[in-house]
């Protein structure tokens, strides 16, 4: 294996742990966490036809718009291109919101780049596969 490659793969772990990081912190409403690992001048393409940045994202967390009661990410493919890595996936969450509960199949693409040696979350797309209400618990 070439040092390249090596270091591509080194890359692609430490990736995909943040990958499992930030959907840990989102379930939770870690905002702290977030707020690292975001970009400032993340954008966001959502299921809902809302396209955002990081301070309209983390009001929502706060407020309780965005309020994940589970939330399962499932990375299939991560590229890496120098100091940018783009991730692709399937996530599954339930989403508890005003009026109903919704459970929410959907894909996504996020885009992770290396600033000050750092990786931040600089882009996601979100596409809607399917939109659930969950069963009742037994």
């Amino acid at each position: 294996m070439s040092t390249t490659d090596e270091r591509n793969a080194m890359e692609q772990r430490e990736i995909e742990a943040l990958e499992q990081r930030e959907a840990q912190a989102m379930r939770g409403a870690d905002v702290s966490t977030l707020q690292t690992l975001w970009a400032d001048d993340l954008i966001v393409n959502s299921t809902s036809n809302l396209i955002a940045g990081k301070q309209i994202l983390l009001e929502m967390i706060r407020n309780g718009r965005l309020n994940l009661r589970t939330y399962e990410r499932r990375p299939v493919r991560i590229a890496v291109f120098g100091d940018l890595v783009v991730t692709t996936g399937n996530e599954v969450s339930q989403l508890i919101g005003d009026t109903a509960e919704f459970k929410v199949f959907v894909s996504y693409m996020n885009v992770w780049m290396k600033r000050g040696g750092n990786w931040q979350l600089i882009a996601r797309h979100v596409g809607l596969i399917q939109r659930e209400k969950p069963k009742p618990l037994q």
